[in-house]
């Protein structure tokens, strides 16, 4: 009985080494403010990254067509919560320095009053822009994992909103540039 428990922990220990690998959590700061866990798969050769967070209110002045055709200049303030996920595949440079290429696919909410009035194009048309959004796109970057257990990283994540396109939602997020910084677990 006492080589049948042993027997099972050696098992359990080897089945849990095997399969442990180093996770990173922290921030992703750039367009948005978001938190940040990185999951290694695939025997270390991609990787699965969640971040979720908040665009901030952005205050813009555009012109707003009105119900009757005509332009005015306008200022209005819009922001959006997103949660993403991405799956990278990692190529290494040198030791503790690699890159990553992958694709990722969210869901995010609009705020503000930019959702929340009338928009119309010049001929008088409502046009409806959806608060809820689909984001997909792509996600390329440089992480650097030093000795001690953080990581920091560099990366460019262009998406374009797909659900809302017919409906004059054109929201993308072209310019999404980041910097991370994480702590491996």
């Amino acid at each position: 009985m006492k080589n049948l428990l042993t027997t099972i922990a050696i098992i359990c220990i080897t089945v849990i080494s095997a399969t442990a690998q180093s996770n990173s959590f922290g921030t992703r700061v750039g367009y948005n403010f978001e938190l940040s866990l990185q999951h290694p798969v695939a025997s270390n050769s991609g990787m699965v990254e969640f971040d979720a967070g908040v665009t901030p209110f952005i205050t813009q002045k555009g012109i707003m067509y009105n119900e009757d055709g005509t332009s005015s200049d306008r200022r209005y303030t819009y922001g959006r919560v997103q949660a993403v996920i991405a799956y990278d595949w990692i190529m290494d440079i040198l030791p503790s320095f690699y890159w990553y290429a992958g694709a990722a696919i969210g869901v995010s909410w609009g705020y503000g009053e930019f959702f929340d009035n009338p928009h119309y194009d010049k001929n008088g048309k409502l046009i409806t822009y959806r608060k809820l959004g689909l984001p997909i796109g792509a996600q390329i970057g440089l992480e650097y994992e030093f000795k001690s257990p953080i990581n920091i990283s560099v990366d460019w994540r262009p998406m374009i909103n797909v659900f809302g396109i017919s409906q004059g939602d054109y929201t993308s997020y072209l310019y999404s540039f980041s910097l991370g910084v994480r702590y491996r677990f």
